[in-house]
C-alpha cells in the first residue's frame, strides 16, 4: 500500500507563531501538574534517588528518543513535558513505540511528521479501538492541524487513558461475562467473514457471527435464548467502548473496536475483491432497498443479491428468498435479541456463508440517521450522540442500561471473583 501524500510548510513567521504557541500548551501543563512533581521530587529524595531519570524510547521511524521519567512517584512519565520545554520532542507529532518494544522489531516507514511527539492520533485511535486503514494520512492530517487541534487531542489521548487504557495482556479470544469473543483487528475479522465455504469443509450450517456491546450483555442477562445464541455463535465482536472498559476492568486488553458501521465498509471492498455477494434483511421497508442502493452506488461491484424488510412472520419464506437469491453473506439487522436468536434459529436452513447481526446498520447506510462527528467516536461517545437523535427509543438501552452494566463490571465481576 502506497500513500501519496503532499505536504505545505508554513510560512516563517506562522511557524514562528506556533511553536510559541505550543510551548505556551506545554507551560501550562507543567504549571497544572506541578503539585504532581512536587511530591515525586520528594518522595525520590526520601528513597535516596535522583528525582528524574531518561528513558529511551523509539519513534516509529526507529529512531532512539531519549525522555526523562520520575524516579518515583504518580504519573512516572509525566517527566516527559520537562522534553518539550527544552525542545528535544514536540508535544504533538511522530508516534513513539511505547513499552519497550525493541529496535529490531519495529515496522520502520517515513512519517510526514518532522520529530517525535508526547502525543500522537495513531495512539488515539488506539486507545479507543478505531481501526485506521491509512496510518500514513492520519499523520499528515495531524502534521497540518492547528494549536489548537493539537491541545484538543493531548486531552482526548488523556481522557482515554483513565478509561480505555490497555492491558499488557490482549489474547486472541476470550470471554466477558460468559460470552466468549475474538479479539481481533477489524482487517482480520472480515477477512473471515468473507473467506470461502472451500477454506472451511467441515462447515454444514451458514457460520453466525454477532457483535457484543453494551446493550447485548444486559440483554442476555435477563433473556436465557440470546444468551445461548451468544455463546454457541461461531464468533463473537466486541463493540463500544463500555465493552473496552469491561476488558480493561478483566485485566484485558482489546485490539479493534469491531462494529457494524465500521466495518461495512472494508467488507464491501473484500466482498468485491472476492466476488461475495451479500443479502440485506431487516429494517423498516424501503430502509434496505435504499442502504443497498447507496452501497451499490459507493463501491462499484458490489453485488447485492436481494433485500427483505424486517416486517415479517413466515421464517421459512424468508430463508427461502434467501437461499433463492444465492447470497453468501446475510446481514440481519431485526434489533437485539431478535436478530441474534433468528439468526441461531435458522442458520442450519441457509445456504450462505456466514449470517451477521447489524442492529440499526441499514438506518446509517441508507441516511435515516447520520453518524456521530468524529471527535465523539474517537472518546468512545457515540451512543451519547444515539441518545441525542433517539431520547425516547433509546433511554432505556443508555440512560438505565449503562449503569445497570457498570453495576456488572465493578460490582458484580468483582463479587464473583471473590468467591
Amino acid at each position: 500500500m502506497s500513500f501519496n501524500l503532499t505536504t505545505s510548510s508554513p510560512e516563517p513567521g506562522e511557524a514562528t507563531v506556533r511553536k510559541a504557541l505550543r510551548f505556551c500548551v506545554a507551560l501550562i501543563l507543567v504549571a497544572t501538574l506541578l503539585p504532581v512533581f512536587s511530591v515525586n521530587c520528594v518522595l525520590a529524595l526520601l528513597c535516596f534517588k535522583a528525582p528524574l531519570k531518561r528513558l529511551t524510547w523509539i519513534d516509529i521511524s526507529a529512531q532512539p528518543v531519549r525522555l526523562y521519567c520520575w524516579q518515583a512517584g504518580l504519573f512516572k512519565r509525566s517527566a516527559a513535558i520537562l522534553n518539550v520545554l527544552g525542545g528535544t520532542i514536540r508535544l504533538v507529532g511522530n508516534p513513539l513505540v511505547r513499552d519497550g518494544v525493541s529496535i529490531p522489531v519495529i515496522r520502520r516507514f517515513h512519517s510526514p511528521c518532522s520529530s517525535p511527539g508526547l502525543f500522537d492520533s495513531l495512539w488515539l485511535y488506539s486507545l479507543t479501538g478505531l481501526s485506521v486503514k491509512a496510518p500514513l494520512a492520519l499523520l499528515q492530517q495531524q502534521r497540518d492541524q492547528s494549536v489548537f487541534a493539537d491541545t484538543c487531542l493531548v486531552i482526548k489521548v488523556m481522557l482515554c487513558l483513565c478509561l480505555y487504557r490497555k492491558s499488557a495482556s490482549m489474547p486472541s479470544h476470550s470471554e466477558l461475562f460468559g460470552i466468549p469473543f475474538s479479539n481481533t483487528r477489524m482487517q482480520t475479522a472480515v477477512d473471515w467473514i468473507v473467506q470461502g465455504a472451500q477454506q472451511q469443509p467441515l462447515q454444514s450450517a451458514c457460520r453466525a457471527a454477532y457483535y457484543i456491546n453494551v446493550n447485548s450483555v444486559n440483554l442476555s442477562a435477563v433473556n436465557a435464548r440470546l444468551y445461548q445464541a451468544l455463546q454457541s455463535s461461531d464468533r463473537n465482536f466486541i463493540d463500544g467502548s463500555g465493552m473496552r472498559i469491561a476488558a480493561r476492568q478483566a485485566g484485558m486488553g482489546l485490539a479493534d473496536n469491531n462494529n457494524g458501521t465500521d466495518m461495512l465498509p472494508a467488507l464491501c471492498e473484500a466482498a468485491v475483491e472476492r466476488k461475495r455477494s451479500l443479502f440485506l434483511l431487516g429494517a423498516q421497508p424501503g430502509v434496505a432497498e435504499q442502504a443497498a442502493s447507496n452501497l451499490r452506488q459507493q463501491y462499484p461491484g458490489l453485488h447485492i443479491a436481494s433485500v427483505h424488510h424486517g416486517y415479517f412472520d413466515d421464517d421459512e419464506q424468508v430463508c427461502n428468498t434467501i437461499n433463492q437469491s444465492g447470497a453468501d453473506i446475510v446481514l440481519v439487522a431485526l434489533g437485539s435479541p431478535r436478530q441474534e436468536i433468528w439468526i441461531d434459529n435458522n442458520k442450519h436452513k441457509l445456504q450462505a456463508q456466514c449470517a451477521l447481526a447489524v442492529g440499526g446498520l441499514f438506518d446509517f447506510f441508507s441516511g435515516n440517521i447520520a453518524r456521530a462527528p468524529m471527535w465523539m467516536r474517537e472518546l468512545g461517545l457515540e451512543w451519547i450522540w444515539r441518545l441525542i437523535q433517539e431520547p425516547r427509543a433509546k433511554f432505556n438501552r443508555y440512560v438505565l442500561g449503562n449503569p445497570i452494566f457498570l453495576f456488572r463490571v465493578y460490582v458484580l465481576q468483582q463479587a464473583l471473583r471473590g468467591f
